[in-house]
């Protein structure tokens, strides 16, 4: 399943890896100073709240657009907070505020009609919060969790994929997401990780007469953990 309307957001992290490694040995042959850059690290955070205000797909969940919403924000703050612009004590108000709007909006715009968890979709997000759920559905095929400044755990045991492979994007920044599946899946991890971790800790699929289910992990973490294993 193509990423249409977003950022990618493990090319982005990549790029930027590149980047501020190149500019790390620039600096240490002595050809260029990196000094203050290392205060751009906040760009992360912004980078990955674009990302998801702009997918299509968070813009329809309440949850992703305030946790998105969240990101972007205190990506902002910390960047002023870098260069002096905004004192530490200074933040929180603010934060607060900006906070309190996203609620505002949220709860005052349109939104789509749930789909149920039937259809084969799952759509979790924990903003400040924890949430646990247990899957039975025998049609998953996609789904996402967002975990900002929270934790989720998903259990699929008693789930199965409807085709070959089923999709499941992740988003935790400063929170967790730990995802348990059947042994007989095989898990994909394509997500990418900015000061967090993506760990697949999963045994290999056992052997079966019927083909291999795949559960595909894209998104990413920052500041964050996902873990999946079974």
């Amino acid at each position: 399943m193509a990423n249409q309307g977003r950022f990618n957001p493990v090319l982005i992290t990549g790029v930027l890896a590149i980047v501020i490694g190149g500019l790390v040995m620039l600096d240490h042959a002595g050809i260029f100073y990196v000094g203050s850059l290392w205060k751009l690290w906040p760009l992360f955070l912004i980078i990955f709240g674009l990302n998801g205000l702009l997918s299509k797909d968070q813009r329809c969940k309440g949850g992703g657009i305030i946790g998105s919403g969240i990101m972007l924000l205190w990506g902002f703050l910390l960047l002023a907070a870098q260069f002096g612009y905004l004192a530490w004590t200074q933040m929180w108000p603010i934060f607060l505020i900006g906070f309190g709007g996203l609620m505002i909006w949220e709860a005052m715009r349109k939104k789509p009609m749930n789909l149920p968890l039937t259809s084969g979709t799952l759509r979790p997000e924990s903003v400040f919060s924890s949430v646990e759920k247990t899957i039975t559905d025998q049609n998953f095929t996609q789904g996402s969790a967002s975990a900002i400044f929270g934790s989720i755990e998903l259990d699929f045991i008693q789930a199965n994929i409807a085709a070959d492979s089923a999709v499941l994007e992740v988003n935790a920044v400063f929170g967790a997401i730990e995802i348990r599946v059947p042994i007989s899946w095989n898990v994909v991890i394509e997500a990418g990780a900015v000061f967090g971790s993506c760990e697949n800790r999963t045994r290999a699929p056992l052997p079966t007469t019927g083909p291999v289910k795949n559960l595909i992990i894209r998104g990413g973490a920052v500041f964050g953990s996902v873990e999946v294993k079974n």
